[in-house]
């Protein structure tokens, strides 16, 4: 009898829906023109100008003249760091009060009513503290929410847009770049109030949104700190140079050295911020030009623990679940992960799991993080006992015979050979090491042992502490046993911190790989590839980064090649970074360092090469599902600075073994007729070899694998502190502490600690405290945090003042040489006269 409201209409069933008549288009531009009686028409100073909903539909209806117009007159609140909030704009649709609590599931929004008005405003109407995602800014189809870093910068005609890849984690986001001239004014995402929610079968790859490190911290691309001009070390001395100087005088140095020293004299570390195109080509300069195997990448810190067990168990150095496995999953195992700091898009698909499909999400992590509070199941297990943990899931799962039946079947000698080696630890034992009832830990190997589909995500908190190596090996055992590696929806990823980790291991800048994971002691693979690129290639192994460092220390390298990498910022002192950069130069050699900003590496350098950002250059990522997403030129390089690809083609040429392209796409075009589908999104040529694995010393690697554990860290001197350092929402490596935007949210160079930890050092919020540890000592201040279990204190890994950094040790992986640096035993005293 009446028309309808779709948006709150229940669906029954026989209804008849209409959706089209001149009754409802009058009604439906009445409804606009009321929205519009009270919407403050200053669409000239509004950011939505342009792109808005309410102006397009009045539009659409026709709606021209308003009778009974009144203001809302609401003061516009500006207490967040991030977004404005103009309740006079808002038309109360609630799109960005549901995004972020029915996707973020974080619910930092709502509605109050307040001064005879409905405002959307932060819970408890205080200044908006969230995780600064900016969905709700995404949804809005008006102006009612506004972005603080480029408010009144443009109009949307203005500014052209290039889609691209984020530069920051793992994920592997889409971001829409708004450039105005030489400007970068904003970032975006594929998520707007056009797209909002999409079809099911979509959001299990991803709803389009990006986080707060891809849609704010932009404001460094346009920093006038950025190297615009090659630089030359005159008698302690910078002095500029053009391009046909210094690629002239740097040729004929690594030439120089090459003659004098050969190619074992000469290093290479490149950052896996790079794109695929250029860490090829980085390779192929090093190992051919250069004549040299000693090169590394920044996928060494940690994620080449993930890749190298990986490539021994299953034959390919990768992860084998995808975002939609993981969204789909029955069970999720997340260990040692905080996905929401590290990786915050890919954490909403555990989210959306346990939203959308009665997922169930095992979080193993000593602090109660907030994937951990969100979690149906949270073991906040011992800092270092992760190791105990897997042991006694899978002594559980052997013991209450959960072993797929297909593997014992199949693999009877292997199931004995472990079922011999775990079970000698206790699960008695287990809950001295890791503080867990055994009932628990029975009911989570249950719960895991019994899905039908089940994944295992890992993290930092596994490949970047001591052993990460071997827990991958153990997980992929616990995987292996359960029947959760090669069953659809099933297998088990690593979190990658840096874009394009995944990509430095697949294109050969380590010394264990050529590209396409093929390892670099096949002579085959080598000869293919000397006869492809018409150069030999060294048939020595080459060196990882400590090693590189240790031979620097020694005189015995003469030219070391930095690009994009700050070891000196990166490493603790006791890696022996400064003495080892010092040593070259002393020695009469080269330290080239290629980046985008100077810092604590570069002072040290010979020469410093400009590179130019993410958004200056075309190439390619590969995210941590393997898939190879595309990086698209938004604006043209800064100064005299260009993209590292051109650079080594420019060196290359001056040193008379020309790698010549026009263009990215070309390098390209080599890797692909180089590897013939490498370049697919998914590598879906690969098949996994875990039963040749296990066939081929498999048995002879599972008594040192389940071996009585060392002491962990949680273990030692009673009074002391166990240090973490890790990674924070708001940052991203050292990069992103150059970004004003970012730095406005977070700058808090503090160490977290515990509230009781806090009484107990008769500390409170912003007290300064002197941390001890066998390395040194440091000073800095604290900040207390109720999540963080007593005995556990943290500090982001991002800032180096005060260099909290220094406190540790540097202490090598047996097996893949990974820098372990990232935990360390420190007392704490609080310093006098400090309230």
């Amino acid at each position: 009898k009446a028309l309808v409201r779709s948006c709150t209409a229940p669906i029954l069933e026989g209804m008849v829906v209409r959706t089209g008549g001149q009754d409802i288009f009058d009604a439906q531009k009445k409804a606009v023109e009321r929205h519009l009686s009270v919407h403050p028409l200053d669409c000239p100073v509004c950011d939505a100008d342009g792109f808005c909903e309410l102006q397009d539909i009045a539009y659409e209806f026709g709606v021209s003249n308003l009778e009974n117009v009144k203001q809302k007159g609401i003061p516009e609140d500006t207490r967040s760091t991030v977004l404005d909030f103009n309740m006079n704009r808002c038309i109360l649709c609630g799109e960005c009060i549901n995004i972020c609590k029915e996707v973020m599931m974080v619910d930092a929004l709502q509605f109050m009513k307040k001064d005879g008005n409905t405002h959307v405003v932060a819970k408890g109407d205080k200044a908006l503290h969230c995780e600064f995602c900016g969905d709700c800014l995404a949804v809005c189809p008006v102006g009612a929410i506004t972005n603080k870093f480029s408010k009144y910068a443009y109009k949307p005609w203005q500014l052209k847009t290039t889609t691209t890849t984020c530069p920051y984690c793992g994920d592997g986001c889409t971001l829409l770049l708004d450039t105005n001239g030489d400007q970068l004014v904003r970032v975006r995402s594929l998520l707007t109030w056009k797209t909002k929610w999409g079809d099911r079968d979509q959001t299990v790859h991803g709803h389009g949104g990006i986080c707060g490190r891809g849609r704010f911290g932009f404001q460094w691309i346009n920093s006038p700190d950025r190297l615009d001009e090659p630089l030359f070390k005159r008698n302690g001395e910078w002095v500029e140079n053009p391009w046909v100087v210094a690629a002239s005088e740097v040729a004929n140095r690594l030439t120089e050295i090459k003659a004098q020293h050969g190619g074992q004299a000469i290093a290479g570390i490149i950052t896996a911020r790079c794109t695929n195109e250029e860490m090829y080509l980085f390779q192929k300069f090093m190992r051919t030009v250069l004549g040299t195997n000693h090169i590394d990448s920044s996928a060494r810190y940690g994620h080449i623990n993930f890749a190298l067990a990986m490539q021994k168990a299953l034959g390919v150095g990768r992860g084998m679940a995808f975002n939609a496995d993981l969204t789909l999953a029955d069970v999720i195992l997340i260990i040692g992960s905080d996905m929401t700091e590290t990786n915050p898009v890919a954490a909403l698909r555990p989210k959306e799991a346990m939203r959308n499909y009665k997922g169930q999400v095992i979080v193993v992590h000593p602090v109660q993080n907030p994937m951990a509070k969100l979690a149906t199941h949270h073991l906040a297990l011992r800092p270092g006992s992760e190791r105990m943990l897997i042991q006694g899931m899978i002594r559980v799962i052997i013991e209450q015979d959960l072993v797929d039946p297909e593997f014992a079947a199949q693999h009877s000698e292997v199931l004995a050979r472990i079922r011999e080696a775990v079970l000698s630890v206790s699960l008695e034992a287990v809950q001295e090491a890791t503080g867990l009832e055994p009932a628990r830990i029975e009911e989570m190997a249950q719960l895991f042992a019994k899905a039908p589909r089940g994944v295992i995500v890992l993290g930092e908190g596994i490949v970047r502490q001591p052993g990460g190596y071997d827990q991958v090996l153990r997980l992929i055992d616990l995987a292996m046993l359960a029947g959760k590696l090669d069953k659809p929806g099933c297998g088990l990823t690593a979190m990658c911190e840096e874009n394009n980790e995944q990509g430095a291991v697949e294109w050969g800048v380590v010394p264990e790989f050529l590209p396409g994971q093929i390892p670099f002691e096949e002579v085959s693979a080598r000869e293919k590839m000397a006869s492809a690129w018409g150069q030999p290639l060294p048939d020595w192994k080459g060196d990882t980064l400590l090693k590189i460092l240790e031979r620097a220390r020694r005189g015995e390298i003469r030219a070391l090649y930095l690009v994009g990498e700050n070891p000196l910022g990166t490493l603790p002192e006791s890696a022996g970074v400064r003495e080892a950069l010092q040593s070259v130069s002393a020695s009469g050699g080269l330290v080239i360092c290629q980046d985008l900003f100077r810092n604590e590496t570069t002072e040290l350098a010979d020469v410093i090469l400009p590179a130019c950002s993410f958004a200056e250059k075309e190439g390619t990522f590969t995210n941590f599902e393997g898939k190879i997403n595309p990086v698209e030129r938004a604006l043209e390089c800064r100064g005299e600075s260009r993209a590292d690809w051109e650079i080594f083609s420019e060196i290359s040429r001056e040193m008379g073994f020309p790698l010549d392209y026009e263009r990215a796409g070309e390098i390209r075009q080599e890797m692909s007729k180089l590897l013939p589908g490498f370049m697919s999104d998914r590598h879906e040529h690969f098949k996994p070899l875990w039963k040749d694995y296990l066939s081929n010393g498999f048995v002879l690697g599972v008594a040192q694998r389940y071996a009585s554990p060392a002491t962990g860290p949680a273990a030692d001197a009673p009074g002391s502190y166990c240090l973490v350092m890790g990674q924070n929402l708001y940052h991203s490596g050292k990069l992103t502490t150059r970004d004003s935007g970012l730095m406005k949210i977070y700058d808090r160079c503090l160490l977290q600690i515990n509230l009781a930890d806090a009484e107990r050092l008769g500390v409170s919020e912003g007290d300064q405290v002197r941390i001890r540890s066998s390395q040194g000592v440091v000073e800095v201040g604290v900040s207390c945090h109720p999540e963080l279990p007593e005995g556990l204190c943290f500090f982001p890994e991002h800032f180096n003042d005060p260099p909290v950094k220094d406190l540790m040790v540097c202490d090598p992986d047996p097996v893949t040489a990974v820098p372990y640096h990232k935990t360390g035993r420190v007392t704490i005293e609080k310093i006098s006269g400090s309230s």
